[in-house]
């Protein structure tokens, strides 16, 4: 009996004064998250792995049922039919939704209603830590100050970030930039760079031999120093197809973070796109 007054009793205490239990689909947003908490937040598609294409599991489903918060981009990501309608309304945060949030017009970007990789903007980055702490808070109120605390951090990190990529780019003559998938268009925006292409023809269309004549082409005319490469989404036949036309430099990029947490990411990131154009 005493026994099980204890583990009742030890059981009270997790719910009221444990961290909440957060889940997002990607792993970029749930190390925004863990900026906040100061805890390891749980995401369910491995940052290996291209988003477009994985296949959620029964344990996915699972996790993200049983989470205080259910966190997912909205765009770009595999279906969540079966997952979102089991979640309450108040339990889920939908990113591409949040007000305040700098997204791409359709004008601006290559495939319609498709908004990738939105964190790469850092302020985007911000929006999004603050409105997930309000979220946070909620849930658990008597930790607000600390989350608080923890956000302020992570804001001042990024901003900080963001001068740093600004000021290595502001030195660049040739601002133009190929990449093979279409990952990295709120990157580009956010520090003052120019997409000049994309190899991939869309999700998963390979690019006609019309359209690597194009890249092609425009590699040279601009003597664009390096094509980038997203290390989840790409074929390595047409880089070297480019390759044996023209010489190029390789440079392959991490958008989610792979060994990385999202301070990390963006600095390696930075650093290898700015190398890459300083050629």
């Amino acid at each position: 009996m005493k026994k099980l007054l204890l583990l009742l009793f030890l059981t009270l205490i997790n719910v009221s004064f444990g961290t909440p239990t957060i889940y997002t689909t990607v792993k970029p947003i749930a190390d925004i998250v863990s900026y906040i908490t100061g805890d390891k937040t749980g995401y369910l598609i491995p940052p290996n792995a291209s988003p477009h294409i994985y296949e959620f599991k029964t344990s996915d489903i699972r996790k993200a049922y049983k989470s205080d918060l259910f966190i997912y981009i909205g765009s770009g990501e595999p279906k969540l039919t079966g997952i979102l309608e089991s979640i309450p309304e108040n339990r889920k945060i939908k990113i591409i939704d949040i007000k305040g949030l700098k997204l791409l017009g359709e004008e601006e970007h290559e495939e319609k209603h498709i908004h990738p990789a939105v964190w790469l903007d850092p302020d985007n980055a911000v929006v999004i830590a603050r409105f997930i702490e309000k979220k946070i808070e909620k849930i658990d109120p008597s930790k607000k100050d600390y989350y608080r605390k923890n956000l302020e951090k992570f804001v001042k990190e990024i901003r900080d970030i963001k001068e740093y990529g600004l000021g290595k780019f502001s030195h660049l003559k040739n601002k133009k930039f190929i990449s093979y998938h279409y990952a990295w268009p709120y990157f580009v925006r956010a520090f003052g760079l120019e997409y000049a292409g994309v190899i991939e023809m869309g999700h998963g269309r390979e690019p006609t031999p019309k359209h690597l004549i194009k890249i092609i082409s425009t590699i040279k005319k601009y003597r664009i120093p390096s094509i980038f490469v997203s290390v989840q989404f790409y074929n390595p036949r047409y880089i070297k197809l480019i390759k044996r036309e023209v010489s190029i430099n390789i440079v392959y990029l991490d958008p989610f973070g792979i060994k990385n947490d999202y301070i990390q990411m963006m600095k390696e990131n930075i650093d290898k796109i700015f190398n890459g154009l300083n050629q």
